[in-house]
């Protein structure tokens, strides 16, 4: 390894201030480095994600996603990570443009970076066009898995696996206390996503602890570790299922989701949807703070 693709910057993604967010190790010049190393450097840093960022000769960069385990497809945090790393690293400008593009395994992916108005950056993504599987999951079989009662499952709208990319299963519930009893039991969790397809569940309601947010979400992913604060691409499939199951009369709505603090790791995720006659797009967005700038030494 070369001194400069040593360098690695840890990155809170979707974080409104300082130990907020989801934090994310990003390797932002990675070129040369072997899959078995990002494995292994992986699994040292011990986060959700590292993300590596390489040269691509269909898209601007490309951008590869390990967690302790495995490789990931596409994922939403270290996805803001990444950019606002490259920002910090004056790899990338807004003063040249604001849109870019990025290779992962799930395709080619529309990346705008933009400043706010306090000199923050805000990086959107572009979701994979949702697809709506087939379904299993009864109120019953969640409610069980959750050890959250029957009655608490929002039968006002239906749980439903939604692949943005990742795969998710989306399960509404009625109020925020129930949303933040619900248990994160890793193999029973395990189970009932792999019955319906899908590799995690994103449970929402529509009460929030900030009032400026329409949503409150968690991710529960069936493995070891902290619970993720903020999650991209699960967020990006809640917004598809919305647009398809509550807000349907809208052809173009944003939405400001909270999650995290259940972690005690508040995140904002800014979310769009636009329909159109044959899709509805899905972008997936929010801030990020540069936490830890570091070197590997072996």
């Amino acid at each position: 390894m070369s001194e400069k693709n040593k360098r690695f910057l840890v990155v809170n993604a979707f974080a409104e201030m300082p130990f907020g967010g989801n934090p994310a190790a990003v390797f932002p010049n990675a070129q040369g480095l072997p899959q078995e190393m990002m494995q292994s450097i992986a699994r040292q840093l011990n986060l959700v994600e590292t993300v590596f960022v390489t040269p691509e000769t269909n898209a601007d960069f490309r951008l590869r996603y390990f967690t302790p385990k495995t490789e990931l497809p596409v994922a939403g945090h270290p996805t803001i990570a990444a950019w606002c790393a490259l920002l910090h690293e004056g790899i990338v400008s807004t003063d040249e443009r604001n849109i870019y593009t990025q290779a992962n395994q799930a395709g080619v992916q529309e990346i705008k970076v933009e400043r706010s108005k306090k000199g923050k950056p805000v990086v959107t993504m572009k979701q994979p066009a949702a697809r709506f599987l087939e379904t299993g999951c009864t109120a019953e079989q969640a409610s069980e898995v959750l050890e959250i009662g029957k009655d608490s499952i929002d039968d006002r709208l239906p749980i439903q696996a939604v692949d943005t990319g990742l795969g998710h299963l989306v399960i509404p519930v009625r109020t925020l206390d129930v949303l933040m009893s619900a248990k994160r039991r890793i193999e029973p969790l395990k189970e009932l996503c792999r019955k319906n397809g899908v590799r995690e569940a994103q449970l929402f309601c529509f009460e929030t602890f900030d009032k400026t947010c329409q949503i409150h979400t968690r991710n529960l992913c069936p493995r070891e570790g902290l619970e993720d604060p903020a999650c991209g691409v699960g967020n990006g499939a809640l917004t598809a299922y919305l647009s398809r199951y509550y807000r349907y009369a809208d052809n173009d709505f944003t939405l400001r989701i909270e999650q995290g603090n259940i972690v005690d790791r508040p995140s904002v995720i800014h979310t769009r949807a636009v329909r159109s006659k044959d899709e509805v797009k899905v972008f997936v967005g929010g801030s990020g703070i540069v936490m830890m700038e570091g070197q590997f030494l072996q």
